[in-house]
């Protein structure tokens, strides 16, 4: 296939997987807020700094209240991880490839776009907002789920998943970092449970847990899950062995699939789960940098940039 249309594919999936999890992670830190007696903005500002938005951010704005953060993350066209530019990039990209995907799924992306810039205006109550923002996610979720149907198997649907995986697996170590991070601002409060939990339900991992951990949801567990699962579809190990096997189908793989290699045998060998805040901010930080080298490996051997 033309090396532009697996870089379409790659970033059109990435693009949709990034909106989704942008959703889940404002949707459950609304719900978070509600417990907070103290500042609310505390818990915002780590969001912002676990995308890798609050310089930007702050260019604009002097404080981390809901609202404005909210809209940064969600509608801002300025901020290209925001769930409108996302969606955007997304479209963009399909429209190289459209004539390659089922048709469905292009029709639910850009239904997905549209209703989400119509429904999703400045005056929006917030029980409308999350809901807009549930739709998003179940819309990207259905997208996924007709090309995982309606798909031929091929170079073409091994390029999608990369972009899916490694785009997800790079956001769970986000979301892992930005509770992590709030743990240790000054002035926030001891919520652990219930950021635990939280964080669970953002990544659609409750029940999963509670299946493997017959006990309470502490950070331990959750952490050492989160990690290391093999079997859960949003634990980095599992993405990181689905990522495995699309290159497996590739071509031009051999420097990727030894790197992945040493990277799960990492992931194994690693205590995470013991871990205190800080030093699995660096454990984090250093999988980060493992998961932008594998982009970057994709990017060197198939495609022109």
């Amino acid at each position: 296939m033309l090396s532009r249309d697996a870089e379409h594919l790659y970033w059109l999936a990435r693009y949709i997987e990034r909106a989704e999890n942008t959703g889940r992670l404002i949707n459950v830190n609304v719900e978070m807020m509600l417990d907070f007696p103290t500042d609310k903005s505390l818990g915002w500002e780590p969001i912002l700094e676990a995308m890798n938005s609050k310089d930007a951010y702050l260019l604009d704005h002097k404080n981390f209240n809901e609202s404005d953060v909210i809209h940064y993350l969600s509608r801002e066209k300025n901020n290209p991880n925001s769930i409108a530019s996302c969606l955007s990039f997304a479209s963009y990209n399909s429209e190289f490839i459209k004539d390659d995907l089922p048709r469905s799924a292009v029709e639910e992306l850009n239904n997905n776009e549209m209703n989400f810039l119509k429904e999703m205006t400045t005056s929006v109550s917030k029980r409308k907002r999350a809901k807009n923002i549930y739709e998003v996610i179940s819309s990207s979720q259905r997208f996924f789920g007709i090309i995982s149907d309606n798909f031929s198997r091929g170079y073409a649907f091994e390029f999608l998943r990369l972009g899916r995986f490694i785009e997800r697996a790079d956001m769970i170590t986000r979301i892992i970092d930005s509770i992590c991070t709030s743990d240790e601002k000054e002035g926030t409060i001891d919520l652990s449970t219930l950021e635990w939990v939280n964080l669970l339900k953002t990544l659609s991992a409750h029940q999963a847990f509670r299946k493997v951990s017959r006990g309470e949801i502490i950070k331990d567990n959750v952490i050492g899950f989160l990690f290391k699962d093999d079997s859960f579809p949003r634990s980095i190990f599992r993405c990181l062995t689905i990522i495995k096997k699309s290159f497996q189908n590739l071509p031009k793989n051999d420097d990727t699939l030894s790197f992945i290699e040493k990277f799960l045998e990492n992931l194994r060998s690693a205590r995470v789960e013991r871990y205190d805040n800080k030093r699995i901010h660096v454990f984090i930080d250093s999988t980060q940098k493992k998961i932008s080298t594998i982009d970057h490996l994709i990017q060197k051997s198939y495609f022109n940039n």
